[in-house]
C-alpha cells in the first residue's frame, strides 16, 4: 500500500489564533457566535469549558454575558455595532484575508460602487462581506450574472476558499463592457 501525506495539515493559522484565544477566556458569559471550526472534539473541549456557540446575539444571557468571539469567517459589520450596544467585549478573530476584503467592500461600498462576490451565498464569510455593504452585494458563482451587471463603478471580491480555477474562469469570461469606465 502507498500512503500519500499531504503537505499541508491541521487548522490554518487564522483558525488557530481563533482557537487559541477562545481557550483563553475562563468563566461563564463567554460566547462564540456561530461554529468556530467545523471539528466536534474542538466544539465540545469549548462547551466542557463553559464558551457557548450562539447563532444569534438574541441567544445571550445579558445578565452575564462578558466576551462574544467573533470566528474567522467574520460577521456583518451590524453583528459587531449590537454586540458593542450590548457591553460585550468582542474579540474579532476574523481572518486578516477576509477582513482584508470586509475593508475593501466597505469603502468601495461608501465610494459609490456596485459590489459583486464570487462565491456561494450561503457560507458564512459570504454572508459577513455583504454585511459590509448593507446587503447590498450581487452575490454569484456565474459569469453570466457579473456580465448583466450595469455599474458606473464596480467591485468584484472571491471568498477566500472559493475555487481559483473556478474564479478565473469567471473572470475570464466576464464581460467588462457591461461596465462604465
Amino acid at each position: 500500500m502507498i500512503v500519500v501525506k499531504g503537505k499541508y495539515g491541521g487548522f490554518c493559522f487564522g483558525v488557530s489564533r481563533a482557537i487559541a484565544q477562545a481557550q483563553n477566556l475562563n468563566g461563564d458569559g463567554n460566547y462564540i457566535l456561530g461554529e468556530i471550526i467545523h471539528n466536534e472534539s474542538v466544539i465540545s473541549k469549548l462547551k466542557k469549558s463553559g464558551i457557548i456557540t450562539i447563532n444569534s446575539l438574541d441567544e445571550i444571557n445579558t445578565n452575564c454575558a462578558k466576551n462574544l468571539l467573533i470566528r474567522t469567517h467574520g460577521e456583518p459589520r451590524h453583528v459587531h455595532e449590537a454586540a458593542k450596544k450590548m457591553g460585550l467585549n468582542v474579540i474579532d478573530c476574523t481572518c486578516p484575508f477576509v477582513r482584508e476584503i470586509q475593508q475593501i467592500v466597505h469603502r468601495h461600498y461608501n465610494d459609490g460602487y456596485q459590489i459583486a462576490i464570487i462565491g456561494k451565498a450561503e457560507h458564512p464569510e459570504i454572508k459577513g462581506i455583504n454585511g459590509w455593504c448593507n446587503g447590498s452585494a450581487i452575490i454569484t458563482e456565474n459569469e453570466s450574472d457579473l456580465s448583466n451587471i450595469i455599474a458606473d463603478k464596480l467591485c468584484i471580491v472571491v471568498q477566500t476558499t472559493y475555487s481559483e480555477e473556478k474564479f478565473n474562469k469567471i473572470i475570464k469570461n466576464f464581460d467588462r463592457s457591461k461596465v462604465k469606465t
